[in-house]
């Protein structure tokens, strides 16, 4: 969906010609030095735009500015925007390269470092103006920002307003002396600045005791100065805690309408109570709105007498009310008009940004006008284009608020309800509007109604995935997919509406479809994989899927070849579908098996070919990442560590990426450097997440490299306790390649099958002997078939050459040039991989692969 952006809201507002200059806190921004961000906090009414747009109005630097409205509030629409305000700045080839980043299950920092980079490539300084950031509540966007904050080139400058304390790191950035914090102390008109104001704009007062009356009673509050002004009278006023204002604040309503609004004719009351719905204000909607004629020229009147408009256009008559006249005037609207008149003017605006082609807005401003039946009706209209829009919050947040209100919401909406649940993995909300569903089916049969067969098919697919997703019973999933079968397709609008199952994991057993790393027994997983290869199902993106999801079953229960085959649909799948989702995570799942076999050279060349069959540069970040970890099995630390941060995407050397992938390869790095105990906050960040988030892949594969750093740390008891654990969350699910892929775990893995045999205890029965027993075979499987080449690193051959001929420590130090240390560590991960225990056996296990 091509999102309806408004240009007032990335407009600079113009500076108030009738504006006093306030150097002193025009010298704070220009004397502060290059602060990497600016923060203007105060209540409304203290002039937070207009310093800022009066401070730019001064500068030939390029500005982007990005206005913050309540529905802002949702990560895909904020980011929409966010790019779409640096693109009026940067060049205009970005705009579609970054929208494509922007979905809601894409990892945040793959969109902000993608600004971060285009930002970098300015030959200029950028300054980038967020205005209202305290209408922000998600906390996926202040994530976001943080990140974008934090490597944030130097050629750039933010800006963040809010009338509240920021949810950002502010105490970590002031200590870095990042920031420069403009707040009400230094907002606050003083007399000589209130004096200069009133007598530029012709505001009359008695005398100075007057005026001194003014300032003590606003205590230098600008919005309370400028009412004082406008009514020409202080005696209303009073005592008054301005930094405890809002616009609804009684004091601020009485004063703004029976001082300035009733002084004005009764024609413009009317205009500005009816418009005040508006978040922006144009000529063309105010004359539909008012069914008059004359809007341009009134807006123009109301701008000259120094109301509380502000104009967001130097050429266009493009206006908006300040927030503080907004709120009292849709105040007054309730106590001026009945309801029926209100919901007819809620309805007319709607139905005009409707015909403009925002139905965005038209939809909240329906919804805000309690108008159900009409919101209902266009959420239903361009159900397609909401969906495929990817703003998921925005549409679960109408539908809930229809929900809240007792509206029947249409069937077709809840589906896609259920459907955008399951895509962000939010089954048993999906699962709770399923069984609503059925429920509203028993009540009025919906789902035999011809308009609606297409939804029920599609609310049976959804329930077959939900279910599998959510560990459930996979004999019912495969019924209710040979009930589809056997009913065959049903049209509906659907039909050529591409799902994504898979928008930036590495690994699919990640994602909803992998059921996040519940892997399925071999014989469950047949017949399920056997649906998807026959009749109509075959030429579905999902079937491409089912061989993806099935070849990384397979590798992890330690199949490989039979992993190997399957993958090779996938990836036939993946080209044919064009979708990176697939083809990329099976890349890298053969680069792993090349690297499994010590075929580090094909598997660098494949990863290479995999860079060129994609410009997206996630994915690329993804397979640099593999490559990073096959350069660390073949032993090159150096070239790994290079790779790795090379991946991130950033021109920051030290730029670390937020995902699990990169930060479990990190921390593998960090091992081979021995800096065990760095590596370990590393993995105990991912296990956390993990947890959290269920994802079984990464909760084993961060808490067996946990094991291995105790282990390094010489915390051998703790090791063996965070390897039973590992073990613990691997056995139902039979995980067998994340343990046998890291070397280093595999002293871990027979230390502890010793204890298990020799020490009996309830504490270790939670993990099945049987699946001990399964690996220790395993590991054994693969000494009998490996060579020494396969096992041992070059360096390792070396010193294990060198100990066959007879070399003691030191000679074998000497002839390498390496430490005695060095050499003992050496020897220790020799005997290790080998599973020996001395110098002799480890000869002797040498000669026998010889002969």
């Amino acid at each position: 969906m091509q999102l309806t952006l408004l240009n007032s809201k990335t407009t600079v507002p113009r500076a108030e010609l009738e504006a006093i200059e306030r150097q002193r806190l025009v010298d704070l921004l220009r004397y502060s030095g290059p602060k990497r961000l600016t923060v203007v906090r105060a209540p409304a009414g203290y002039g937070k735009t207009t310093l800022l747009s009066q401070w730019f109005s001064q500068s030939n630097e390029p500005v982007a500015w990005l206005s913050i409205d309540v529905i802002d509030n949702d990560p895909i629409r904020f980011w929409k925007y966010f790019v779409h305000t640096l693109s009026n700045t940067l060049p205009d080839e970005i705009d579609l390269s970054l929208l494509s980043l922007i979905n809601e299950q894409s990892p945040y920092e793959l969109l902000v470092d993608s600004l971060l980079n285009e930002i970098n490539s300015l030959q200029c300084t950028i300054h980038i103006v967020i205005e209202d950031y305290h209408l922000i509540g998600k906390q996926s966007i202040h994530e976001m920002l943080i990140r974008f904050i934090n490597y944030l080139p130097n050629n750039a400058r933010m800006y963040v307003t809010s009338r509240t304390e920021l949810p950002l790191p502010i105490a970590k950035w002031r200590v870095k002396a990042w920031l420069t914090e403009i707040g009400v102390e230094q907002l606050r008109f003083t007399y000589d600045e209130m004096e200069r104001f009133y007598t530029k704009r012709r505001f009359n007062y008695k005398n100075s005791e007057s005026l001194q009356h003014v300032f003590n009673m606003t205590e230098g509050w600008a919005a309370g100065i400028q009412l004082a002004g406008l009514s020409g009278s202080t005696s209303t006023m009073g005592e008054m805690d301005v930094d405890s204002f809002d616009g609804a604040h009684p004091f601020i309503t009485e004063y703004l309408l029976q001082e300035i609004l009733t002084s004005l004719p009764p024609s413009t009351q009317e205009f500005l109570v009816c418009t005040s719905i508006l978040n922006q204000l144009e000529p063309a909607i105010c004359d539909s709105l008012t069914k008059r004629t004359d809007s341009y020229h009134i807006l123009l009147e109301l701008e000259k007498s120094g109301l509380f408009i502000v104009r967001l256009h130097s050429y266009e008559p493009i206006f908006r009310y300040h927030h503080l006249f907004a709120d009292a005037l849709q105040i007054e609207m309730k106590n001026r008009y009945s309801q029926e008149t209100i919901s007819v003017i809620y309805k007319d605006t709607a139905i005009f940004l409707h015909g403009k082609g925002d139905f965005m807005s038209a939809i909240e401003l329906a919804l805000f006008g309690q108008l159900h039946d009409i919101a209902d009706a266009w959420i239903t209209a361009h159900l397609v284009e909401i969906f495929t829009s990817g703003e998921t919050s925005t549409f679960t947040r109408w539908v809930q608020l229809l929900r809240d209100n007792n509206y029947p919401v249409n069937v077709e909406t809840l589906v896609m309800n259920v459907i955008t649940y399951a895509t962000i993995h939010e089954l048993e909300k999906a699962n709770q509007l399923i069984e609503e569903l059925e429920s509203r089916h028993d009540l009025d049969q919906w789902m035999d109604h011809i308009d609606y067969q297409g939804m029920a098919s599609i609310l049976d697919s959804t329930k077959a995935f939900v279910l599998y997703a959510s560990g459930g019973d996979l004999g019912q999933v495969i019924k209710i997919m040979q009930k589809q079968l056997e009913r065959g397709p049903v049209s509906s609008r659907w039909d050529n509406i591409p799902m994504q199952y898979n928008r930036f994991e590495p690994t699919l057993l990640r994602t909803s479809i992998g059921v996040r790393g519940k892997l399925l027994l071999k014989e469950t997983a047949i017949p399920l994989t056997g649906l998807f290869r026959e009749g109509e199902l075959k030429e579905q993106n999902m079937t491409g899927f089912s061989y993806g999801v099935s070849a990384e079953n397979l590798y992890e229960g330690n199949y490989i070849d039979a992993a190997s085959i399957e993958l090779e649909g996938a990836l036939q799948y993946g080209h044919h579908f064009k979708d990176p989702g697939l083809f990329i995570p099976m890349y890298i799942l053969k680069g792993r098996i090349h690297a499994t076999k010590k075929q580090f050279t094909a598997a660098h060349n494949l990863l290479d070919y995999a860079m060129e069959t994609t410009q997206n540069r996630h994915w690329i970040g993804l397979l640099c990442t593999m490559k990073a970890h096959c350069y660390l099995l073949e032993g090159n630390v150096l070239q790994a560590e290079q790779q790795l941060y090379q991946s991130t995407g950033l021109n920051n050397p030290k730029a670390e990426s937020g995902q699990e992938f990169w930060l479990l390869v990190q921390a593998r790095v960090l091992l081979a450097k021995e800096q065990a105990e760095d590596a370990l906050l590393i993995i105990t960040r991912v296990k956390t997440k993990a947890l959290q988030e269920r994802q079984i892949s990464t909760i084993v594969e961060a808490i067996v490299l946990e094991a291995i750093c105790q282990m390094k740390l010489s915390h051998e008891e703790e090791a063996l306790i965070v390897f039973h654990e590992a073990l613990d969350h691997g056995a139902p699910y039979g995980y067998l390649r994340t343990f046998l892929d890291e070397a280093d775990a595999i002293p871990l893995l027979i230390e502890y099958s010793k204890i298990r045999n020799n020490r009996k205890s309830a504490y270790w029965d939670s993990v099945p002997l049987a699946y001990v027993e399964q690996l220790i075979a395993s590991i054994q499987d693969n000494l009998q078939q490996d060579t020494v080449n396969d096992i041992l690193t070059p360096r390792e051959q070396d010193v294990l050459q060198l100990l066959a001929n007879g070399a003691s420590n030191s000679e074998i130090a000497k002839q390498l040039g390496l430490s005695e240390g060095t050499v003992r560590v050496y020897l220790s991960k020799i005997y290790s991989k080998l599973d020996v225990n001395s110098r002799t056996k480890a000869v002797l296990w040498m000669k026998n692969r010889e002969n």
